[in-house]
């Protein structure tokens, strides 16, 4: 099981790394980028549509890896 959980953990601090290096490209931080999406702030004019995008797939990413953290909690921490 831990060796599942540091799995998960690695691939979350690539994905991490990766989404700082995009937003640095885009010149945002992870704020403007969540303002961004739920439209509490325009799009910057110097940020270009595949440097979102590509954000946009790492984020999902990162989503899916902290779901399956989420169900290693499920499955197995609850008692």
């Amino acid at each position: 099981m831990f060796e599942k959980i540091d799995e998960i953990i690695a691939r979350i601090e690539e994905i991490r790394d990766e989404i700082q290096i995009l937003l640095s490209m885009g010149k945002i931080s992870f704020v403007d980028y969540i303002m961004i999406k739920r439209g509490s702030m325009d799009m910057p004019e110097h940020l270009q549509m595949a440097v979102l995008g590509q954000i946009n797939d790492q984020v999902d990413l990162l989503k899916e890896q902290i779901d399956k953290l989420n169900k290693i909690k499920r499955e197995m921490l609850v008692f």
